[in-house]
């Protein structure tokens, strides 16, 4: 979901909204409510459609994260480098992005355990600060490091359990 008023997107457009022309955007389907107010979340949170593992001055290159994640069978189907990434400094700024199968019967706290879990796979590299289903996401504007269209959707009962 983009952080503007509704609108009707492709997939292809979003992606381009969120790594070429800079568009804040939540992984979650919300119901009303506001995000910002603290512990407010869970009230408004409905459903997650995507997920993110961030990281911040990384030695782990993106690729290098990826192929982690897709030896475990969990194919990334975005990733971009956030706005503060500097490759002259050697380390490495980015978000890797899985789109998630809608389960309406999962809830905000088992969401919350499968963004833990997926972020465990990094090896204590992804943003332990990062891990809220209900984050509003910031994005970049210099393209995206990769596109995987066919990438599958996450099971994140799965990663729940």
């Amino acid at each position: 979901m983009l952080l503007s008023p509704w609108v009707s997107l492709s997939e292809e457009e979003f992606v381009k909204a969120i790594t070429e022309k800079g568009q804040p955007y939540y992984g979650c389907v919300v119901n009303g409510g506001d995000l910002f107010e603290l512990g407010q979340e869970k009230l408004c949170w409905r459903l997650q459609t995507l997920v993110a593992t961030d990281y911040d001055a990384c030695d782990v290159p993106v690729m290098e994260m990826a192929q982690r994640y897709e030896k475990r069978g969990l194919k990334p189907f975005l990733a971009h480098h956030s706005f503060s990434h500097n490759p002259e400094s050697g380390l490495h700024n980015y978000r890797l992005i899985w789109r998630c199968q809608c389960d309406l019967n999962l809830d905000y706290e088992q969401v919350r355990s499968a963004i833990k879990k997926l972020a465990s796979f990094s090896g204590g590299k992804a943003d332990a600060k990062c891990q809220n289903p209900t984050r509003l996401w910031q994005s970049t504007n210099s393209g995206a490091v990769f596109y995987h269209p066919d990438a599958p959707h996450l099971d994140l009962r799965s990663l729940a359990s």
